[in-house]
């Protein structure tokens, strides 16, 4: 399963976190072991361009979308068997002790099928 892990700047980082990996160690042992497929990291919010339409008409902003004191920092895209997994290699990332990490699991459109995609149970492992 696929799980996409967005990567948070929270401002309450600890001062001093302690026994922090390196990040090219984590790069290292999820890319080249195939438990994670793609990533990288994202420019400042202040870079953001917000996108919707309204009325027809495309609206475009400036900035960050919403105000958070969070801002996604970068991004990767995990592939394990299951949610515990995914939380092991999560718990080895460097912001993990500095920052966040949020999990996502890939829910997938099923456009090419009959079925009609529903939502997965909360919870689920």
């Amino acid at each position: 399963m696929r799980y996409l892990m967005l990567v948070l700047s929270t401002p309450d980082a600890p001062a001093d976190p302690g026994n922090v990996p390196e990040i090219e160690d984590w790069v290292r042992d999820t890319y080249d072991t195939g438990r994670a497929i793609l990533g990288d990291r994202l420019r400042p919010p202040a870079d953001a361009v917000g996108v919707q339409v309204r009325g027809g008409e495309v609206v475009v902003t400036d900035g960050p979308f919403s105000e958070t004191k969070e801002v996604i920092a970068g991004f990767d895209v995990l592939e394990a068997p299951d949610l515990d997994e995914a939380i092991r290699i999560a718990a080895a990332h460097p912001m993990a002790y500095t920052g966040a990490l949020e999990l996502r699991p890939f829910w997938p459109l099923e456009l090419d099928s009959d079925a009609t995609a529903t939502e997965p149970e909360a919870g689920v492992r």
